[in-house]
């Protein structure tokens, strides 16, 4: 998220080892003639409804509905529910909040009894309206300003949000019966630094800073890894999230639950407004390790990570948004480079997936890096190379500032809007501008007022986070200067523009950066690409 490290020798040796491997067997994707339209949760009930171009068979005349773990493929138990079978039939049934039959992250199918046997006879369906049992209200922060830097003491700069990053690996989770948070019926003990974290997140609210919170699952607890990522055996720095077993998924739910209720902004801790699971999830070799397996399998077992998550955070706090995350590689079709996938196939996968399943208001995070991200003078290409890998269309091999909008315009499309119909907000959580090697001062500065610009007249970026406040040692060695301050904690020529861009020096940082890009790119990148 940091940092965009090459990619190691270890790496490589990981595809090597597992290019053919797929991850375990995976739940077949439910279908059928009943087609399940909703479940909702209604008061301490779950209403499910259904509908059937034609009426399957069956031996009692009857649909049943089961509620299954995401694992889970077949139907074992005891129906939750059942209908007469027809056209259209509606369960209802108790949510049972707060129990170890708690609903609320079940996937929902109906069977049909035929031959004494039931046979799943639909598509699987989850509930889509866990905000239905938050009981916060706490307002979201700094809904207007847009403009965020990450950083640790962000007071005087005029900014409206910052990042931070969550890492599940320094946490500890376990049962325990003097634990400190009751969950679905069983008692957990959640324990780690929470009161740094406290004292951060109240300090940046009450500088009027909006938190972004990045979820990272490093590897100590196996659990939490998804079991075929496993024999990464912690030389990856971040792994995929396990929904794969009944464990995995309890300690997820628990977890995520806990620190959304913490920073919902009603207890006394701080506030979280915005949670983003994972990062850069398509570079999965990089930064949500998992073994090569085929774009669709991969965005299949992340798009279940998401959804576990956006119910466990939305159910806690109901203004919060949970948002996946991919990189500038947009869409390369580099097929025989295993490292990575397209942003834009994990994206369109991700999206199916949900939709298909019961769609929620999950929202997006991008890094809109320069391309190579170490040349910061992007007006003037680096190589001509490197400029043809720039469009302003959805076949565009990498997504930066200067073509942002293909990101917002494809979202605007009707198969991508959530289930209110509205477009998904978008985060631009990291951007960088390096200041020396392939930059310098001026240049660096240029481009930060030009992507924050670029934002405000983008109504679908709801915020842009600069890296960083100050100059990173692992970023240095990569020849990375991103920071506004130097690693002596001077400011740099950036640090009173950037300050300054969205007050009354504003017009002095446009004329600034005209001076240095050109005003002829300026006036046309701000208005023929403006959404």
């Amino acid at each position: 998220m940091n940092q965009k490290k090459k990619i190691s020798a270890i790496f490589l040796a990981l595809v090597v080892v597992f290019v053919f491997l797929a991850p375990s067997k995976l739940p077949a994707r439910a279908a059928g003639t009943v087609s399940i339209t909703s479940a909702q949760i209604e008061g301490s009930n779950v209403i499910v409804k259904a509908s059937a171009s034609s009426v399957p068979s069956s031996d009692d005349g009857l649909y049943h509905l089961f509620a299954l773990k995401m694992y889970e493929a077949s139907p074992s138990g005891t129906p939750v529910a059942s209908a007469a079978a027809g056209t259209s039939a509606t369960f209802s049934f108790a949510l049972n909040k707060g129990t170890a039959s708690s609903h609320l992250y079940d996937k929902f199918a109906v069977a049909t009894l035929n031959s004494g046997s039931y046979t799943i006879v639909s598509n699987f369906h989850y509930i889509t309206n866990p905000e239905a049992l938050a009981t916060n209200t706490s307002s979201r922060k700094n809904e207007s300003n847009k403009k965020g830097i990450w950083g640790n003491n962000l007071g005087g700069l005029n900014a409206g949000q910052t990042a931070y990053n969550f890492n599940i690996h320094q946490f500890s989770i376990s049962e325990s019966s003097s634990g400190n948070w009751n969950y679905n019926g069983k008692t957990w003990s959640i324990t780690g630094n929470f009161s740094g974290y406290d004292e951060l997140m109240k300090k940046y609210n009450n500088q009027g800073l909006a938190v972004t919170m990045v979820v990272l699952n490093g590897y100590k607890d196996a659990e939490f890894v998804y079991p075929t990522a496993r024999d990464g055996g912690g030389s990856c720095p971040y792994y995929m999230l396990n929904t794969a077993d009944q464990r995995g998924l309890e300690k997820l739910e628990a977890l995520m639950s806990y620190i959304s209720n913490r920073y919902n902004g009603s207890t006394g801790h701080g506030q979280i407004d915005n949670w983003v699971i994972g990062n850069e999830v398509n570079a999965y070799l990089s930064w949500n390790y998992l073994p090569y397996t085929d774009v669709a399998t991969y965005s299949r077992i992340y798009a279940d990570s998401l959804r576990i998550c956006y119910n466990a955070i939305i159910s806690e706090n109901k203004n919060a948004n949970v948002c996946m995350c991919i990189d500038q590689m947009w869409d390369r079709n580099r097929t025989s480079d295993p490292t990575f996938y397209d942003g834009r196939d994990v994206l369109d996968n991700v999206n199916a997936y949900i939709k298909s399943e019961g769609n929620i208001n999950w929202g997006l995070a991008q890094h809109p890096y320069n391309t190579p991200l170490y040349w910061t003078p992007f007006w003037t290409p680096m190589t001509p190379y490197y400029g043809s890998l720039i469009s302003h269309d959805a076949g565009t091999d990498m997504l930066t500032m200067e073509n942002i909008e293909v990101l917002t315009d494809y979202l605007c499309q009707s198969a991508y809007l959530n289930n209110k119909g509205q477009v998904r907000p978008v985060y631009l959580t990291e951007c960088g501008y390096s200041s020396a090697v392939y930059g310098d001062q001026n240049s660096q500065a240029a481009g930060i007022i030009y992507a924050y610009n670029r934002v405000i007249r983008n109504q679908y970026i709801k915020g842009i986070f600069i890296k960083n406040l100050e100059e990173s040692g692992e970023e240095i060695a990569q020849n990375l200067y991103f920071g506004i301050l130097d690693s002596s904690g001077n400011q740099k020529v950036a640090y009173a523009y950037f300050r300054d861009m969205n007050t009354g020096g504003s017009d002095n940082a446009v004329a600034f950066a005209q001076s240095i890009i050109g005003a002829d790119k300026w006036a046309n990148d701000m208005s023929a690409y403006s959404r």
